[in-house]
């Protein structure tokens, strides 16, 4: 099944990019799109994990955005973006609206670290859950 949604995922990627001549551009189209992903997903959670207070969630909506277009069926991974998301709009914006969708978002995939920050979020803020 991973190689199913791994293939699926290169042959967007391709889509997108149109399609490589030989192996070698096939292996920079790749590698080039999965270190920007990398780098991006490290930002992320360097701001979510290191610099909650400080950071802007745009940090971890780029690499939301980056994830979806390149493998969009890595649906953990997304599921982590959205929490980690949550976290920087409770911390640094104090928006609990935004950290609820987020926090939800991240909930319906299955992410229970979400789940479980969701049922703090709705005793802290009851408002925000109705």
């Amino acid at each position: 099944m991973k190689r199913i949604i791994l293939g699926l995922s290169l042959l967007l990627i391709l889509v997108q990019n149109g399609f490589a001549e030989t192996d070698a551009e096939y292996d920079k189209i790749i590698s080039e799109q999965t270190l920007e992903v990398d780098k991006q997903l490290w930002r992320c959670n360097k701001a979510a994990l290191k610099h909650k207070y400080t950071s802007d969630p745009k940090v971890c909506i780029k690499a939301l955005e980056l994830e979806k277009k390149v493998y969009p069926d890595a649906k953990n991974v997304i599921a982590i973006l959205h929490t980690s998301i949550g976290i920087l709009y409770y911390h640094n914006k104090k928006d609990y609206v935004k950290t609820y969708e987020y926090f939800m978002k991240a909930a319906k995939l299955g992410n229970t670290d979400a789940q479980r920050n969701l049922d703090i979020l709705c005793r802290e803020h009851s408002w925000v859950c109705k």
